[in-house]
């Protein structure tokens, strides 16, 4: 049975309602923009790094606490100290520079392209540091973000000699390396997220050879392989091929299926990404657990997750953590 503390903590729960990975950095009340502020301070010489990284620490701990507050099982800090999913998880390593901004897939969110302009190297410990922060202040277990090595390739500028297949396998090595250091800081799983691959399932062989080297080098790290922002259908027939912990699935993007599951089942833990990350819309708790047991009665996984599409950054924060309590009603009805 995989995530073993989980378990051993809720031993009577089917469905763990967890943070998917993102959640507002400011919120409507002027209190709330703290984080703002403090960046245009730093920007402009009014305030030191040190004072920026206390504000930083202030939000982490704030969003921590709504987290517990929802109810929710496994905690992230909630990405605030990331400008994007890519740029940051680059910095991680030596080798990489950050260029201009490209839109982040189909949202109203960019994101600072990474550059490889030679060899790229071990990481120098900016994930594992944010994690042993959030362990430290969390009550939950806490779950470690980084976007896969096909997603983080395509998503770079290759000026490297390598092709894109090397270069995509190099990194798959070096992620895996960056979830062992993540899960020795003290992460419980780490969620690696490959939104490239749903919109771009030709690429499913090459990612399964760099997933191959990420999952060599992850050491003793839990993986949960999430999938966002595109059809998972297009690949359903093959996530069994995966050799990952548990798999993550955006159902908004995925029409059909639920009745693809419910009929025909999956084997292996999922992470259901039921709820719309990017819809202020609130959906009924009461329908959402009734199609989750549906599913879950044709799955054979040890351990089940109910989370939001995507991250919650999309979404006011008032609206973020809504969906992060409706989460947690959800569990609670399909484990009663």
């Amino acid at each position: 049975m995989i995530f073993e503390p989980l378990v051993i903590k809720m031993t009577l729960m089917k469905m763990i309602p967890v943070i998917h990975s993102s959640f507002p950095r400011i919120g409507e009340r002027p209190e709330e923009q703290k984080l703002r502020r403090s960046y245009a301070g730093l920007e402009e010489g009014k305030i030191s790094q040190a004072e920026f990284e206390s504000v930083q620490n202030q939000v982490v701990d704030d969003i921590l606490d709504i987290q517990e507050k929802a109810g929710i099982e496994v905690a992230t800090d909630g990405l605030i100290r990331r400008y994007d999913p890519a740029s940051h998880l680059a910095r991680n390593f030596k080798g990489f520079e950050i260029n201009g901004l490209l839109r982040f897939f189909d949202t109203n969110f960019y994101y600072r392209q990474p550059v490889a302009r030679e060899s790229i190297t071990e990481s120098d410990g900016i994930l594992s540091d944010e994690i042993r922060y959030a362990v430290k202040k969390s009550k939950k277990p806490v779950k470690g973000i980084i976007l896969g090595p096909l997603s983080l390739a395509s998503m770079s500028l290759n000026k490297t000699s390598r092709k894109y297949d090397d270069f995509c396998l190099s990194l798959g090595e070096l992620l895996g390396k960056a979830a062992a250091k993540m899960t020795a800081a003290g992460a419980g799983v780490i969620q690696v997220e490959e939104p490239w691959l749903v919109r771009n399932p030709e690429h499913f062989d090459l990612f399964m050879k760099a997933f191959g080297n990420l999952i060599r080098e992850k050491g003793k790290a839990k993986i949960l392989l999430t999938f966002y922002f595109g059809d998972t259908g297009r690949i359903i027939e093959r996530l069994n091929e995966i050799p990952a912990d548990m798999i993550g699935i955006d159902f908004t993007y995925s029409p059909g299926l639920v009745q693809k599951i419910s009929s025909e089942g999956f084997s292996g833990n999922m992470a259901f990404g039921i709820l719309d990350g990017r819809n202020t819309k609130m959906e009924s708790a009461s329908e959402v657990s009734k199609t989750l047991e549906r599913m879950m009665k044709k799955t054979s996984g040890s351990e089940y997750h109910v989370t939001t599409s995507c991250g919650l950054e999309f979404l006011p924060k008032t609206y973020a953590i809504k969906k992060l309590e409706l989460t947690s009603q959800v569990a609670a009805l399909v484990n009663g």
